[in-house]
């Protein structure tokens, strides 16, 4: 509340300073010894108990009576109502994520947590009732997800609802695997991927559709990733090429550069000494090339 121009400062101010009046509180005292009504009513509202507030404007008094939100209640509504990312970014420093002591933090109900699948892949743990809820599969990994649908116990009736359901499922997870995400929780959030991670979903989203005629641009997708997941993912890009779409590869990896069909060696140096291509063309000719860095480097 001390952020702000002069008059939203004063107005919350004239908020607090009712509200201290009106519970008999000091506010000149430190806040451990404060009433616990007040700080209760401060923090998270007075609920049907009205307040008094009085206001000076332009020189003339004003007073409203009405119950008063709480402090958490006022800047959570300023949270979900304003348009700006500054504003967020400076109330997101007072929150913090707590689990939900109702569902123990799965955002579902306890009877649709009730449904569950089985399959003849699924780890080795403890499940109610013998399955995985969709929470439960949602803590899965893309490795251990990918089985787990692919073996799925499914009497007839479930075959007939869920086959096209399921056979989209794997081959969604299919091309996740195959551009090396294979160790990611199907929970995982957005905000926590690494800039590699991020380009490589989008990657797999874009080989799902199966465009052809396409220009595919991507920078540095091999950076973190094991040597075996780097296999896989080149023979993803290679897939790709070979559906007939371009595969345009910014990389300083060993080899990705000697798997692509044409090389263009940017340099001689970095920043402001390169800049200019050195060398272009099939590996052997680069390779062949005496002012080439990168050919000395292969």
């Amino acid at each position: 509340w001390t952020k702000g121009g002069a008059r939203m400062v004063a107005h919350y101010n004239g908020l607090l300073k009712n509200l201290a009046r009106h519970y008999g509180a000091d506010l000149a005292k430190p806040y451990r010894r404060l009433a616990k009504r007040f700080t209760e009513a401060l923090f998270h509202g007075s609920g049907d108990e009205a307040i008094d507030f009085q206001f000076t404007r332009s020189g003339k008094q004003t007073t409203t009576t009405k119950p008063f939100d709480g402090i958490l209640a006022n800047l959570n509504r300023l949270y979900e109502e304003t348009s700006s990312e500054t504003t967020r970014r400076r109330l997101r420093a007072f929150m913090s994520p707590q689990t939900c002591e109702a569902c123990q933090g799965q955002r579902l109900r306890e009877v649709v947590l009730a449904v569950t699948l089985r399959s003849a892949k699924q780890p080795e743990a403890k499940f109610r009732f013998g399955g995985l809820s969709i929470m439960d599969v949602c803590r899965l990994s893309i490795d251990e997800a990918l089985p787990f649908f692919e073996a799925l116990e499914l009497d007839e009736l479930g075959k007939k609802i869920a086959t096209d359901v399921v056979l989209e499922i794997t081959s969604r997870l299919g091309f996740l695997r195959d551009v090396g995400l294979g160790y990611l929780t199907l929970n995982r959030t957005s905000g926590t991927l690494s800039g590699g991670e991020a380009q490589r979903i989008r990657l797999a989203t874009q080989i799902g559709a199966g465009l052809v005629g396409v220009l595919y641009i991507l920078d540095e997708p091999s950076i973190g990733l094991h040597a075996r997941d780097n296999e896989q993912l080149l023979a993803t890009l290679e897939g790709l090429r070979d559906l007939g779409n371009t595969v345009l590869v910014v990389e300083h990896d060993e080899e990705t550069i000697r798997r692509a069909d044409h090389v263009i060696d940017m340099g001689p140096g970095a920043g402001l000494h390169g800049g200019e291509v050195v060398a272009a063309g099939p590996l052997d000719r680069v390779l062949a090339h005496k002012k080439s860095l990168t050919a000395k480097y292969l």
